[in-house]
C-alpha cells in the first residue's frame, strides 16, 4: 500500500489522481497509482468472491492499513462506501467511481529482457545528473543511446552531465525517460531481469517486475549533444583518493554554504588544495596528495555537485581533467573510463 501511494499526485487539476484503484476480478486483486508521469500496477493476491472496481484516497487508506499489524484484511463495496476490515478492526471510507481514473495500460506480450543491474547503475551513477526544473522537461530524463551492442545514457541539467557506456546483450530502445522513473524502478526491481515494453500510441514504455508493473511516459524533445560538450583534449589532469577528495568537499561545504556553496581547487606541485570560506563561519582548507601531470590550475565548483560525484562511484582514486578554469572539467574512475562525468566551473 505505502509502495503504490508514492505514485499518486495530491496537487493538481485532477483530484482522482490522489486516489488509488482497487480492482477485484478471477485472477486476484490490484492495486493502481499514477501521476500521470508514471503509474504503478500491484497483483497483491486475493480471493475475490465479487468482481468489482473502485477508487479510494490513498493517503488515508495507506495510513489506516499501515497503523494494522500483519495480517488478512478484507474489502466490501456497498453504496458507494469501501469497508475495510480485520480481525480486530475497520473502517469506512468515502470511494469515487473507477471510470473517473486514468488509464494504465497493462504490459502486452513480448518486450525486452533487460538485467535489472543495468538500471541500478544507471539510477546511482547518471539519473541525479538530470533536472528537476521541469521548464525544461527533456533535461528531467536520462537518454537511451544504442550502438550495436553498446548502450550510452547521459543525463544533464546544463550544469554538468552524466554518460555511462554499458555493453548489453538485449536490443534496448532508444529514448529519453524521466529520470524519477529510473530511481524508481532501481527500487522496485528485485529480480534478475526486468521486462521493458514500449506502447507506441501512448508514448509509454511498460517495465514489467512479475507482480508490479511499472509505467512511464517517454520523454520529447531535443536532447543536448554532449559529444560536442564534452572536451576530447586536456591541459591538466589529476588523480587522487577518492576518500580523501570526499572528506575535503564535505568539510568545505560547510564554509562554502556562505558563499553561493563555491569551492576552490588549486592544483600545483603534486598536491590538490580545497579551499572555501564563509564570510560568518571563516575558513577552511585541505591539502591532498596528488598525481598531477600538465599545468597548474585554480578552478572554482558548486561543492554539491562534486558531492554528487563523489558519492556516486566507489573507486578508490578518481582521475580529473581540466583545462582552463572557465572550462568544464570532467571526472572519472581511475580505471574505468565508461564513466565520464562532467562539471561546468563557477566563474568567481
Amino acid at each position: 500500500m505505502t509502495t503504490v501511494s508514492r505514485y499518486t499526485a495530491n496537487k493538481g487539476q485532477l483530484p482522482i489522481l490522489a486516489n488509488i484503484l482497487i480492482e477485484a476480478d478471477r485472477s486476484g486483486v490490484f492495486l493502481s497509482a499514477t501521476n500521470l508521469e508514471m503509474g504503478i500496477r500491484v497483483d497483491i493476491g486475493g480471493m475475490v468472491e465479487v468482481p468489482g472496481s473502485i477508487t479510494v484516497p490513498a493517503k488515508n487508506l495507506a495510513e489506516f492499513v499501515n497503523s494494522w499489524p500483519s495480517g488478512t484484511i478484507e474489502l466490501e463495496l456497498k453504496e458507494e462506501k469501501l469497508t475495510v476490515k480485520s480481525s480486530k478492526s475497520q473502517a469506512t471510507f468515502a470511494t469515487v467511481d473507477a471510470r473517473e481514473f486514468p488509464s494504465i495500460p497493462k504490459s502486452p506480450e513480448g518486450g525486452v529482457d533487460v538485467p535489472s543491474g543495468i538500471f541500478k547503475e544507471i539510477a546511482g551513477r547518471v539519473a541525479f545528473a538530470a533536472s528537476v526544473d521541469d521548464s525544461r522537461p527533456v533535461l528531467t530524463g536520462v537518454r537511451f543511446i544504442v550502438n550495436d551492442s553498446n548502450l550510452v545514457v547521459v543525463a544533464t541539467d546544463g550544469f554538468r552531465l552524466s554518460q555511462k557506456k554499458i555493453i548489453v546483450n538485449t536490443d534496448i530502445p532508444a529514448v529519453i525517460l524521466p529520470a524519477r522513473s529510473i530511481i524508481e524502478l532501481a527500487k522496485l526491481a528485485e529480480g534478475e531481469t526486468i521486462k521493458m515494453n514500449v506502447v507506441s500510441e501512448n508514448n509509454q514504455v511498460i517495465f514489467d517486475l512479475g507482480k508490479t508493473q511499472l509505467t512511464s511516459r517517454i520523454l520529447e524533445g531535443n536532447f543536448p549533444d554532449v559529444a560536442k560538450i564534452i572536451p576530447k583534449e586536456f591541459r591538466t589532469q589529476v588523480t587522487v583518493d577518492r576518500e580523501e577528495m570526499l572528506k575535503a568537499v564535505k568539510s568545505a561545504g560547510i564554509f562554502a554554504r556562505e558563499n553561493n556553496n563555491i569551492v576552490k581547487c588549486l592544483i600545483s606541485g603534486g598536491q590538490c588544495l580545497v579551499r572555501a570560506t564563509g564570510s560568518q563561519v571563516g575558513e577552511n582548507e585541505a591539502t591532498l596528495d596528488a598525481n598531477v601531470e600538465g599545468d597548474e590550475i585554480q578552478i572554482s565548483f558548486n561543492y554539491k555537485y562534486l558531492l554528487d560525484f563523489l558519492n556516486s562511484v566507489s573507486c578508490e582514486r578518481i582521475l580529473m581533467k581540466f583545462n582552463e578554469s572557465v572550462s568544464p572539467a570532467v571526472f572519472m574512475e581511475e580505471k574505468d573510463e565508461t564513466l565520464i562525468h562532467l562539471i561546468m566551473p563557477v566563474r568567481v
